[in-house]
């Protein structure tokens, strides 16, 4: 699936892994000095302080649901994306 990026860009992914691996990927500051979960755990701080939205980082699923829900990403239909 292929998504869009709050801010500009697309992502494919083809699964929750994936799809947090290439937002890491996005955001050059963490890729290679953190985890996944604390790169979690910083993206939801910075949703929080910009738009109040609240991301749970309890499991990839719960964190990329809270950010397709704030917005932050946005699934592609697939007849854009030809």
């Amino acid at each position: 699936m292929i998504y869009e990026v709050l801010g500009g860009g697309r992502i494919e992914a083809a699964s929750p892994v994936e799809l947090v691996e290439a937002l890491r990927q996005l955001d050059h500051d963490w890729i290679h000095s953190v985890s996944v979960e604390d790169f979690m755990a910083d993206m939801a701080d910075r949703c929080k302080l910009q738009t109040g939205a609240v991301v749970r980082t309890d499991t990839m699923v719960n964190f990329l649901h809270d950010l397709q829900s704030g917005g932050f990403i946005t699934p592609v239909p697939i007849e854009q994306t030809i």
